[in-house]
């Protein structure tokens, strides 16, 4: 079933599109969690909590790409899960990832809707202006909780070139913030 035809029937409140979304994204869903959360118990769940979150949001949401919304949903339910499970606990090597970049992004909370949006819109172009090695990196190392040694693995790149990679690319995500003047 495509997209637009899932969105529809989620208009339309049929049931039935929870079981053509969970056919078709399911995987991707369970994927995203999987990477923040290591129990598998805590992953069920999570993924059970992003269809019900999905079901509450169509409508008045229209997704323009169905797959990259639920897998959005589906991260941030995630990290909450993982930050409510590691409250006490800071060692982790999701907790080090973000604490990376805690001193060059903008706290979510010291932020408004309209800056929030603004900040994704200048994310979306720097990441698009990276060059594809390094977009990698860094969308796998920080969106989807990958270690290096995963990435390393996977692409057959030392660990040391993707460190080098993610350190050099903060450093051009803090200079770029700085250009834009946007909150440090």
């Amino acid at each position: 079933m495509q997209d637009n035809q899932i969105i529809a029937l989620l208009f339309a409140r049929a049931e039935r599109a929870l079981g053509a979304v969970q056919k078709k994204y399911g995987a991707l869903c369970a994927c995203t969690v999987r990477r923040i959360l290591p129990d598998q118990r805590d992953v069920e769940e999570c993924v059970s909590d992003v269809w019900l979150r999905l079901w509450n949001a169509i409508p008045p949401e229209r997704p323009r790409h169905l797959g990259a919304y639920i897998a959005r949903i589906a991260r941030n339910l995630a990290i909450d899960r993982f930050q409510y499970n590691s409250a006490e606990k800071r060692n982790s090597r999701l907790t080090e990832a973000f604490e990376e970049l805690a001193n060059v992004l903008p706290s979510a909370g010291e932020t408004g809707v309209e800056e929030q949006a603004a900040f994704s819109e200048f994310m979306a172009l720097f990441l698009s202006g990276l060059r594809g090695e390094n977009r990698v990196f860094f969308v796998r190392y920080y969106w989807y909780g990958e270690t290096i040694g995963d990435i390393s693995r996977g692409l057959g790149i030392s660990e040391g070139k993707i460190k080098s990679s993610l350190f050099r690319t903060r450093e051009k995500l803090r200079a770029a913030m700085e250009k834009e003047g946007i909150g440090l």
